[in-house]
């Protein structure tokens, strides 16, 4: 049984809860959520509980949550939680006997009260009994294995089994069956044999392994202890200090100042995709400039989020900085929304290759403008090898560029506005001439209407100035004739036309107030044209679209004439996501939310 199929259990006595989160459950406070969590009264009640769960459900034992990482994806199956105040501890012909349950370090001072000497590593050690078995967890010279006689586990079954150290091959932190199986089943107790000692002197022990863990160790904020075994004949902590790795941070998470082979989270904000970056940060650095592999001793359990660690691209250093920023926050937010592990990232601020430092796995470009959509960031996200988001190199670089885009559609009998590309010498009357008035003079490589002037005289100079405003953002300038008719625009998502957006802008100028802050911008969806001739423009939109170069996700702009032609002005590869933005627009009149509409875009990030 799986946690989509309800189950009746009867004759419990412990906690049962869906969908809880483990983050109190761990010691470094992150992590997502179980599908199923069990707090058993006792031993007997957990063999109740693991007989009634089917043979297929996969089923997690946590003790204190220490040397233990839960991906943010959360944990399938259940998880049963192996720490109770209450378990049994008692000595009993000669031998201390512990509950799993039973944290180590009262195990610890239990057997110094009962003059046994040797226990007192146990002090040490932030977990459970039964964890330690599990990992035969160690410390100050001590192990947890070598006191072992026996132990008691519990099967999926419900029955008990004792076994005897013969039964499994234990190794520095790793216990296996003796056949070298995974060892199976859940440990409930142990038998543990100590030497007999002095209490006091035990106990003095304990004191001061304790004052040399608060002096050593960061135990003041979130952390599991140490991250790798130490290698023969050194330690972790050595080699990841000799490499400057302290204090090195990924997101709310950083290599201890304290202690090396501690990451901490001390603002309880750390993701478990952070932390599992910075362990594998460490490990390739140490590798790197050592030649020592380190191992790590943490154990990492559950499923990243469906799309990793993504960062949104925003802000950037184009002209559309301002609204970038307005697209990508949106863009976080719905993100966050939807449970995608999302983080806000400027290129402006932050060099593009700590996208890899950090361990990112995927990338939203809500970048605007040069830099953003003509290729560029693409090209280091492909060098990266980081998926991302919207058309690839060429597609972006060719689309970015009006003049080239013409040419392709004009070569692939796409219809698109006259035009001339023009300089200062450029004999003006000569453009009239040619093209009529009124004309649409606009930088080649801009977006958002930058730059973009709309000339409807020549009496005073117009063209001139209107150029002298668009080659302040781009030495190539477009002079295009102007097409009255119907202003629409198209969304492309995953190869498929959204609806068409009819736009009515003051005075029909849509320039860049209109489209971004104006109330008096009107728009329309559905935009009120026969179904049929709908269909003919959003078939035209994807191979117009296609012919480019252009994958993923984007939107076209074209004017629809009275005698029912029409023509292209440009395709976008990254449109707004604003609350005035137009994809949004027809996908929400295509049933689909803004928040989906991101995971969607999100979904079909690639590399080539």
């Amino acid at each position: 049984m799986m946690m989509n199929e309800p189950r009746q259990f009867v004759s419990l006595r412990g906690t049962l809860t869906l969908s809880a989160p483990l983050a109190r459950y761990t010691t470094w406070r992150c992590g997502g959520c179980a599908d199923r969590l069990y707090v058993p009264a006792d031993r007997d009640d957990l063999a109740t509980f693991l007989s009634q769960l089917a043979p297929d459900e996969p089923v997690t034992a946590l003790g204190l949550g220490s040397n233990l990482l839960v991906r943010d994806g959360g944990v399938r199956g259940t998880v049963v939680i192996m720490h109770n105040p209450g378990a049994v501890l008692a000595v009993a012909d000669g031998l201390v006997y512990a509950e799993a349950a039973v944290a180590c370090p009262k195990v610890a001072r239990f057997a110094a009260l009962h003059g046994c000497a040797g226990a007192e590593f146990l002090a040490g050690i932030p977990g459970a009994i039964g964890g330690a078995l599990a990992m035969n967890a160690g410390c100050y010279g001590g192990e947890t294995w070598r006191n072992v006689v026996r132990v008691e586990v519990v099967g999926r079954d419900g029955r008990f089994e004792v076994r005897t150290p013969a039964d499994y091959r234990i190794g520095y932190r790793s216990v296996r069956r003796a056949d070298g199986r995974a060892a199976d089943g859940i440990f409930t107790a142990a038998w543990l044999r100590f030497p007999a000692g002095d209490v006091i002197a035990a106990r003095a022990r304990i004191r001061e392994l304790l004052a040399l863990r608060i002096a050593t160790q960061p135990l003041d904020v979130p952390n599991a202890g140490s991250v790798f075994r130490n290698p023969e004949g050194d330690h972790a902590a050595r080699l990841i200090e000799t490499c400057g790795l302290k204090n090195f941070a990924i997101g709310a998470a950083r290599v201890s100042e304290k202690h090396a082979n501690f990451i901490v989270n001390p603002r309880r904000m750390a993701k478990a995709a952070d932390i599992e970056a910075i362990i594998a940060h460490v490990r390739e650095t140490v590798r790197t400039k050592t030649g020592i592999d380190l191992e790590p001793e943490v154990r990492v359990i559950g499923e990243k989020m469906e799309f990793g660690k993504v960062a949104v691209l925003m802000g950037g250093p184009s002209a559309e900085r301002e609204i970038s920023f307005l697209s990508g926050n949106a863009v976080l937010k719905a993100l966050l929304e939807k449970g995608v592990d999302a983080h806000a990232f400027d290129p402006a601020e932050r060099d593009v290759w700590t996208l890899k430092h950090e361990r990112f796995d995927r990338v939203f470009i809500a970048l605007h403008g040069r830099f953003g959509e003509d290729g560029t960031v693409q090209g280091a996200l492909e060098t990266l090898k980081i998926p991302y988001t919207g058309s690839g190199v060429m597609g972006s670089a060719l689309a970015m560029d009006k003049w080239r885009t013409k040419l392709v559609w004009q070569a692939a009998g796409i219809p698109t506005p006259r035009y001339q590309v023009v300089s200062a010498a450029t004999d003006w009357m000569r453009v009239v001439a040619e093209l009529g008035l009124p004309l649409i003079v606009k930088p080649v490589r801009e977006g958002s209407t930058i730059g973009l002037t709309k000339v409807g005289t020549v009496d005073h100079g117009e063209l001139p100035l209107a150029y002298g405003e668009a080659v302040k953002h781009d030495d190539l300038v477009l002079v295009e004739e102007f097409v009255t008719g119907m202003e629409l625009t198209v969304g492309i998502l995953a190869g498929r036309a959204l609806p068409l957006i009819r736009i009515e802008a003051p005075q029909g100028n849509y320039d860049y107030h209109a489209k971004y802050f104006s109330d008096e911008t009107k728009y329309f969806c559905p935009c009120g044209l026969p179904d049929a001739v709908e269909r003919e423009i959003q078939a035209a939109s994807v191979a117009a679209f296609d012919i480019v170069g252009c994958t993923g996700w984007g939107r076209l702009d074209l004017i629809l004439r009275a005698d029912g032609s029409y023509s292209f002005l440009e395709v976008n590869t990254s449109p707004g996501m604003t609350g005035h933005s137009l994809v949004p627009m027809a996908a929400r009149q295509a049933g689909i939310s803004f928040p989906d509409l991101c995971v969607a875009i999100l979904r079909d990030a690639h590399v080539g």
